[in-house]
């Protein structure tokens, strides 16, 4: 019987941690993947919208090994914790990063002692990603970091803030991926809102959040072709 090894876990987080929801079977599907030493060529890190992506039958078919580690409700300070343990110890050669819309739900916390200020949002969001660039680079992983998508007009009051928001922290991305050097920035948010530029298209998400098939062809279209401007195959 093969040994088993010692695996990176980050633990739980705290009693009411999105990040928490998927922990146990993660850790569990890490440690196969590591003791078998497997192989892989992708790992998409972020929330529902990268969870409820099938990236294996996108990115799959050609012989790839790809790995989904999206939770549900993640926010950025999370997936930066977790990022070691879902990513690092992976050992992929692209590392998909997309996280961020969740923190901006602060805006309108129902607590109102925990509402959180755009720019602060902004801030935390950005130097999470940026913290995730660093750790890719050092492990020799590409980073790609993927923008936020925005919302559909009707999802609350705030959406409008939120939208405007995003566009701040998708701006901050962008700049924090070119200053690091050697990562890629992909700007599914140009292609996914309407005519105002800052609007989620109504017809790819039913529930103004999470995207259907369509919104889903649009991102990996963007996907493929910004890293193949790159130089790099998905």
């Amino acid at each position: 019987m093969k040994s088993r090894e010692e695996v990176i876990k980050p633990g739980r987080f705290g009693t009411a941690v999105a990040a928490d929801q998927l922990r146990g079977l993660y850790d569990k599907h890490n440690e196969v993947l590591v003791c078998h030493e497997v192989p892989v060529d992708i790992v998409f890190i972020g929330d529902s919208i990268t969870l409820g992506w099938n990236v294996c039958a996108y990115f799959g078919r050609t012989g790839r090994f790809v790995v989904n580690r999206g939770i549900g409700g993640d926010i950025s300070q999370y997936a930066r914790k977790r990022f070691e343990a879902d990513v690092l110890q992976l050992k992929p050669k692209l590392a998909v990063i997309k996280i961020g819309v969740n923190n901006t739900f602060d805006l309108d916390h129902w607590v109102p002692g925990d509402r959180r200020e755009p720019a602060d949002i902004r801030d935390r969001v950005v130097s999470d990603v940026a913290a995730m660039i660093a750790m890719a680079q050092e492990a020799g992983i590409v980073p790609v970091v993927c923008s936020v998508l925005p919302t559909v007009v009707d999802v609350n009051a705030n959406t409008d803030r939120r939208n405007a928001l995003i566009a701040e922290i998708n701006a901050g991305l962008r700049l924090a991926t070119e200053a690091a050097g050697g990562g890629v920035y992909v700007d599914y948010h140009a292609r996914l809102t309407g005519p105002d530029g800052r609007t989620l298209r109504p017809e790819l998400a039913e529930d103004g959040v999470h995207l259907n098939v369509h919104g889903y062809d649009i991102m990996a279209a963007a996907l493929r072709e910004t890293l193949a401007e790159h130089g790099l195959e998905i």
